[in-house]
């Protein structure tokens, strides 16, 4: 019997693993209004972002992140080849027909998130 099985309740999933280091990492943050994360989260899933992000091109992967206080921004981190593929995501179409949505739902414009060179990052 397969290891993963063994260890699992179900089939063994297969990963592809992504090279990420030396890509960048972009860091926003978004600050819900009245702390509605399901809100923010709702819109996220709808408008489909993570997935219009990884069309666009570029994108290695993201994450929406809720403070475990139940207070605070809410980030959104995503990694990139390089950072021109985060600028052309910000400037995008696709990406400013949502905003005017996601403006209804947090306290704070967001902007453009700071981004990172990923130094090293070990997968699970």
């Amino acid at each position: 019997m397969d290891d993963a099985r063994e260890i699992g309740s179900g089939p063994a999933i297969k990963e592809e693993v992504v090279q990420v280091e030396g890509s960048v990492r972009s860091v926003l943050y978004l600050y819900p209004k009245n702390g509605d994360y399901a809100a923010i989260l709702e819109f996220m899933r709808t408008e489909r972002v993570l997935e219009l992000s990884r069309e666009n091109g570029g994108f290695l992967g993201g994450s929406y992140n809720v403070p475990t206080s139940g207070q605070g921004p809410m980030l959104v981190l995503a990694a990139w080849r390089e950072e021109a593929d985060y600028r052309r995501w910000v400037a995008s179409p696709v990406r400013a027909a949502m905003t005017p949505k996601l403006l209804a739902l947090v306290e704070r414009e967001p902007v453009a998130g700071e981004t990172y060179v990923i130094a090293r990052e070990l997968p699970a």
